[in-house]
């Protein structure tokens, strides 16, 4: 049963990772691709969230480790959108977080496959 889940949870994370991914790439280009990527980023996550919910796993391991990276993936979307959008904020810090959020995701990201 948990396999079953878990093959259907990670169609669903693929949206996920592609956009992650597309938020990752456009950080060495302009504030317009980072922009639409964060928003791909939140409109994704808010969907696996959203699918998460209504299809909770069946193994509580599993399911709180997909949970931690969705949210983690909902903070790279918000400082993404941030440091774009709002003057008062520190880029250099704000990317920095970024960089850090990137790497946990990619740290769940390798235990989900590995599962």
């Amino acid at each position: 049963m948990t396999d079953q889940w878990r093959i259907k949870a990670m169609g669903v994370l693929r949206y996920v990772t592609a956009a992650e991914t597309r938020v990752s790439a456009s950080l060495s280009l302009n504030d317009v691709a980072i922009l639409a990527a964060a928003d791909e980023l939140e409109a994704a996550t808010r969907d696996a969230m959203v699918w998460l919910a209504a299809n909770p796993s069946p193994d509580l391991k599993l399911g709180t480790h997909i949970a931690w990276m969705l949210r983690t993936c909902g903070e790279v979307a918000l400082t993404a959108q941030n440091a774009v959008t709002d003057p008062s904020i520190d880029v250099d810090v704000a990317m920095g977080r970024l960089g850090n959020l990137l790497a946990v995701i990619d740290c769940h990201s390798q235990t989900l496959d590995a599962w």
